[in-house]
Order: structure tokens, then sequence, then C-alpha cells
């Protein structure tokens, strides 16, 4: 066969799984459908923000309006954090509870795109630079960028690349230094702003968490450089580090199942009442209701792109060999596991299930 004709079948090939994927794409539409629900919310919040004091539903507390001393930085979120505030606050319930949840399981997704970047076959591509996808996803929402980062991925991941072994290897000191960067810039500001007693700490908190993206680059920069240092260059690319993965998904597994059993004991929610959306075609009129409704449209697309996108792979991993996959004791299996430990639960312990699979091949 020709290079011209290689190349025709490569584009073909990757056609092929462009069209297999569109399912993610209308999850992406789903999400920029919901998000048009935010027109009651805009007055709201531009009144609070004049006043400096977050007022609704019985709960008042003063807010920053400028943290970083940044104009445009301040101006943008100044808003993002005081919709946030409506969040956080206890105002709405069930908003609470679910975007607790919502936000502790995105950690995960974020730990795997971290891990994801160290493979050296995403060098020098997208996908190398998960701080793309999360800086940007805090301005126009996850659900509408992250079922559209994982169809990029899957279309540009062709199944001959499992083949290759710049996709079972890792750079082992960016793998160990994904898991304190998830603690220190996502988990330590995200926790206190939910459970500090204080409401104007809570917004302090916020404003630190909103730039996580930023603090990890630097940090998953900072600490990986330190491993490498401390390990004297003996190893700078292996294969998966199934020890180090398996301690990252453990920790944060146990993070999310905390949370949402936590969520579930104390909130007088169903998991019905708290996750799934009550409005489609129709707009909510009041801004608590459609702030809402986006969060839970923003977290299904989310977890559900993710879902889709791990489903794809398995997929890959079965035409490739690796596995056989059952495909209705597989979905019963992932409806459990999310139902009773959390969707984000389930994503990290699929993901790592990969990471095994592709370990035990590249072993024979």
């Amino acid at each position: 066969m020709s290079p011209p004709e290689r190349q025709v079948e490569s584009q073909e090939s990757r056609l092929h799984r462009a069209l297999l994927a569109l399912p993610m794409l209308v999850l992406s539409g789903v999400a920029t459908m919901a998000f048009g629900m935010a027109e009651p919310m805009g007055p709201v919040l531009n009144n609070m923000l004049d006043t400096s004091l977050f007022d609704w539903n019985g709960v008042s507390a003063p807010i920053i309006r400028e943290f970083y001393g940044i104009g445009l930085v301040d101006l943008v979120l100044g808003h993002i954090t005081v919709a946030f505030a409506q969040l956080q606050f206890f105002s709405d319930q069930r908003a609470y509870w679910q975007s607790l949840v919502f936000l502790t399981d995105f950690a995960g997704m974020y730990a795997i795109l971290l891990l994801e970047s160290c493979r050296p076959s995403n060098q020098k591509t997208l996908f190398h630079f998960p701080f793309l996808l999360a800086f940007l996803a805090q301005f126009l929402g996850i659900g509408t960028l992250g079922p559209l980062y994982f169809y990029l991925f899957y279309v540009f991941t062709p199944i001959e690349k499992l083949e290759s072994p710049s996709f079972h290897l890792t750079n082992c000191s960016s793998c160990v230094a994904v898991l304190p960067t998830v603690l220190l810039v996502y988990h330590v500001p995200h926790l206190p702003s939910y459970f500090h007693p204080s409401l104007e700490a809570r917004n302090w908190w916020n404003w630190i968490w909103q730039l996580y993206p930023i603090w990890g680059s630097i940090g998953m920069f900072a600490l990986s450089k330190m491993v490498s240092l401390g390990a004297r260059g003996e190893v700078a690319e292996q294969k998966p580090q199934l020890k180090t993965l398996r301690v990252t998904v453990g920790v944060l597994v146990a993070i999310n199942i905390s949370i949402y059993w936590y969520t579930l004991y104390n909130s007088a929610f169903s998991i019905s009442e708290m996750f799934i959306p009550k409005y489609f075609s129709d707009k909510p009129q009041e801004a608590d209701v459609a702030l809402r409704t986006i969060i839970q449209y923003d977290y299904l697309c989310t977890i559900a792109g993710g879902f889709m996108w791990l489903g794809y792979h398995f997929r890959d991993l079965e035409v490739a060999g690796y596995c056989r996959i059952r495909y209705t004791r597989t979905l019963y299996i992932a409806g459990v596991i999310s139902y009773l430990f959390s969707p984000g639960t389930f994503l990290l312990l699929g993901w790592l299930a990969r990471e095994e699979l592709l370990a035990t091949k590249g072993d024979e």
C-alpha cells in the first residue's frame, strides 16, 4: 500500500470514529441549551453584586466583589462566585447537595485528565494541556466543553494507538504528582467553600477554587520536577505505574463516596429530586430554580460524556483483543456502582480498569 493510500485509510478511519462518537456532541448541545435558562438569574445576581450582599431565601451574608486586583478577572469571577454563593450558602438546599456531589465527582475527572496528559502519545497535542479545558469550563460550563473534549479525544486516539508503546508508557514523576496536586489545589479550597461555618469564608474559599486550573498547572509542574529530581533520573518513562494509579484512584474514590453518602444521609431529598432536572423545553422563571436546573444538566452531561468516552475506549480494547465485554452486565454494574457510590466513583474505577488491562496486555 502506498503512503497516499495509507493516509486515505487513516482519514476514513478517523471519519468513522467521528460519526460513531456523535452522541457525545449531543450532550454538548443539551448543556448549551440548559445554559440558555440563565436569563432569570441576571437581575438577581447583578443586584447582589451592586450591594455586595447576598440576600436570598432568608440567607444574608456579605460577598466579595474584588479579590485578585485584576479588573477583568475580578469582574468575571465576581459574577461566577455570587452564582456559586447561591449553591454554597444553603439558600437552595437541593442545589447545595447536588452541586457538592457534582464538584466532588469532577475532581476525579480532573485527575483523569491530568493522568492522560502524562502519556507520551499525548505530548504536543490538545490532550497534553488539560488546563485549557478546566480553565475554559469555569466560564463556559464543563457540561458543554467536556463532551466535546472527550469526542475529540476519542476521534484522535485510533485503535492502532493501543499497540504503540507510547500509549502504554507514562511519565512516572508526573503521575506521582497528580494526587497531591488535586488534593491541594482542588479539594483544599472546594471543601471549605461548602462546609465552613462562616458564609463569608465560603465565598472567600470559592474565589481561590475558581482558579484551580492555574494552581493545578503550577502544582503539577513543581511537584513533578521535585519527584523527578528525587528519583535522580532513574526512571523517566515506564509502563503505567499501577501502584501509583491505584493509590490515586483509591484516595479520590474514598473522598467521592464519603461526600456522596454524607449527602444521602443528610439531605431530605431523593436522588431524582437532587439530580434529575424537571425542565427541558420550558424554562424556569425563578432565579434559584434556573440555576439549580443548569447545574443539574451540567452534571448529567459532564458525567455522561465521561461514561461514553470510557465506553468507546472499552469497545476499542475489545476490538484490539484486550478483553471481551458483556454489555448488559457492564451496564448493570455501572448503574449499581453509580447509584450506591456516585457516578464519579464509577468513572474513576472504570478508568483504572482500563489501565489494568493495558498494563496486563503490555506485559504479555
